[in-house]
């Protein structure tokens, strides 16, 4: 799959989720779309009820495309308490693809010192945010990492902070579920599309 078609797709409203069995890289495009609002409001009640993340990683800075490579790999790990791994190598030649094009970006929350403490691979198409993965180093920085993330959408004037489909962790911290024509809305907004 080349960039154009999967910018195509994503601009659509699809995402890719490998199957190691299929020949082609599947594609979906959910029912109900899991999104983090950007207003202030549920920025500043998101970060008063993590407070205790954000203080522990007040030091951190957030660095973008810090070494997208370094979180991209981090990101391909399958964690130690599950099997497998949803970013499959080809998976990670898009993802590597999509960068040098300018469209994949890491998030990146960084030490002083310049060590990596968590990271997002996110797609960026105009002012909406796709974001595809988290992973997190430090104890306490994934959830200060999404903080600083979504802040800094905020003030670059982004419209749609996207994270595909919902987890008990995220509906926690209030993500909204969003019906697929709702979505496909938001994004051609996004996009600069009316729609």
């Amino acid at each position: 799959m080349d960039v154009a078609e999967a910018v195509a797709l994503y601009a659509a409203g699809w995402f890719p989720m490998d199957d190691p069995h299929a020949r082609e890289l599947p594609w979906y495009a959910a029912e109900q779309r899991a999104v983090f609002p950007l207003d202030a409001r549920f920025r500043g009640g998101l970060r008063r009820r993590l407070g205790r993340d954000v203080r522990a990683c007040e030091a951190l800075e957030l660095v973008l495309d810090g070494d997208y490579a370094r979180v991209l790999d981090l990101c391909a790990a399958p964690p130690e308490d599950t099997e497998g791994v949803w970013i499959t190598p080809r998976l990670k030649r898009l993802y590597r693809a999509l960068h040098a094009a300018g469209v994949a970006h890491s998030f990146e929350l960084r030490t002083p010192e310049g060590e990596l403490a968590a990271g997002i691979l996110g797609i960026v198409l105009g002012r909406a945010a796709l974001l595809e993965s988290m992973r997190k180093v430090r104890p306490r920085a994934g959830n200060a990492l999404l903080v600083a993330t979504l802040d800094h959408l905020a003030t670059q004037d982004f419209t749609l902070c996207d994270i595909q489909l919902p987890t008990p962790h995220t509906l926690r911290l209030g993500a909204e579920l969003v019906p697929r024509g709702e979505y496909e809305r938001r994004l051609a907004a996004g996009l600069g599309r009316a729609r």
